[in-house]
């Protein structure tokens, strides 16, 4: 599953550099996760299955800064392996074509009754697997 989420560099997400701050990039990829997962239809059956994701690892690989105002367009990728979800964001300068930093990791989905790993639904799986024609990569 692939998807674009676009955002602009906010004064309060910058460090004494005048650069976005690390953990900023954090919050940029939660926030295309949650991006992704409204455009492709997910959050509604996350609810009805009464699941939630829950970030498992994360690593991230910073290569240029984001300044103030720049416009950043994430790309995201993911895919069920192994009974968890993997994915990738490429963030990326809109202004400069550059990329900023990778950031990658894997999450699970937990009962929201019990707060148990569960196995990923079938339906979840074959939402994920459909083709969005609105969300697919353009540069």
């Amino acid at each position: 599953m692939n998807n674009i989420c676009r955002l602009t560099v906010r004064g309060y997400e910058l460090d004494s550099f005048g650069h976005v701050n690390n953990s900023v990039y954090l919050q940029y990829a939660e926030t295309a996760m949650w991006d992704c997962f409204s455009k492709h239809g997910l959050l509604s059956v996350m609810e009805e299955e009464d699941i939630y994701p829950v970030i498992m690892e994360s690593s991230q690989r910073y290569m240029h800064e984001l300044k103030l105002l720049e416009n950043v367009r994430i790309e995201t990728e993911m895919h069920c392996s192994g009974g968890v979800l993997k994915y990738r964001h490429n963030v990326y300068s809109d202004d400069t074509g550059r990329l900023s930093c990778r950031i990658t990791g894997k999450l699970v989905y937990v009962t929201r009754r019990d707060r148990m790993i569960t196995d990923i639904p079938d339906r979840l799986v074959r939402a994920m697997e459909c083709d969005n024609n609105d969300n697919k990569k353009t540069k």
